[in-house]
């Protein structure tokens, strides 16, 4: 089992580091704000749950975790180069909430949810309540706090639902750890997760959103959709520029 969990725990600090390095290009941010955009998305969440629980962050006491920002900080650094790269800046920029890019969100986010829940147990922890809510903070809380630090309304609050699979899986491994395997409660717990988010993608879920002059679901995804027009045509002058 604790193979497996830190498996995943690097599966997940390589999708979130992906994430945050891909909205920090998008936002064009330099290298330093590339990793910063990473580590938030990784470990903010986390840091939030054991603030909560009145602990200092695991980040900078685990020394397993080093290992952990050491990946993310190369995956961060090596997504960012690949930026400089006209064709490759152009894709991450113009496709940055394309299914891949949403996907691995997903997987970061179905695995820190399941992991915050691991973590809340082993420091003795039990109320059901405050289990679902570890897991929920620790998958979306980095997520969050990027947003806001690239000024824009968290994604969890506008788009695709994302907090509602998270709960739902959250809940579901609290509810069921005890009576089946761990192990199986815990990658069903994250299936779960990601199969509601692809689901919500591929189909353009929303929560419904009061509508009035110039509100409303609709406009913002137009809104959306202008300011990512305008990023392309301003890469693509970019690109011009760079070619002559």
């Amino acid at each position: 089992m604790d193979i497996i969990l830190r498996i995943v725990e690097y599966i997940g600090v390589i999708s979130f580091a992906i994430s945050g390095t891909v909205i920090a290009i998008k936002k064009k941010t330099d290298g330093v704000g590339a990793i910063v955009f990473a580590f938030l998305t990784c470990f903010g969440g986390g840091m939030i749950r054991d603030i909560s629980l009145g602990v200092v962050p695991r980040i900078l006491t685990v020394k397993g975790n080093y290992f952990l920002a050491l990946v993310c900080l190369i995956v961060a650094a090596g997504c960012f180069a690949l930026a400089f790269v006209p064709k490759t800046a152009r894709f991450l920029t113009k496709h940055s909430h394309n299914f891949a890019i949403e996907f691995t969100d997903a997987i970061g986010l179905s695995v820190f949810c399941v992991t915050g829940i691991n973590t809340a147990m082993e420091l003795g922890f039990v109320n059901p309540i405050l289990l679902v809510y570890c897991g929920c903070i620790t998958g979306v809380g980095g997520g969050m706090l990027r947003d806001i630090c690239s000024a824009e309304i968290p994604f969890i609050f506008r788009k695709h639902i994302y907090l509602i699979p998270t709960l739902f899986g959250a809940i579901f491994y609290v509810s069921t750890y005890k009576y089946i395997p761990s192990i199986v409660s815990f990658l069903i717990s994250i299936l779960i997760i990601i199969s509601l988010r692809v689901l919500a993608i591929i189909f353009k879920w929303n929560l419904p959103v009061p509508k009035g002059e110039g509100e409303g679901i609709k406009e913002n995804f137009k809104e959306e959709s202008r300011k990512e027009e305008s990023a392309n045509k301003e890469i693509e002058n970019t690109e011009e520029i760079m070619l002559k």
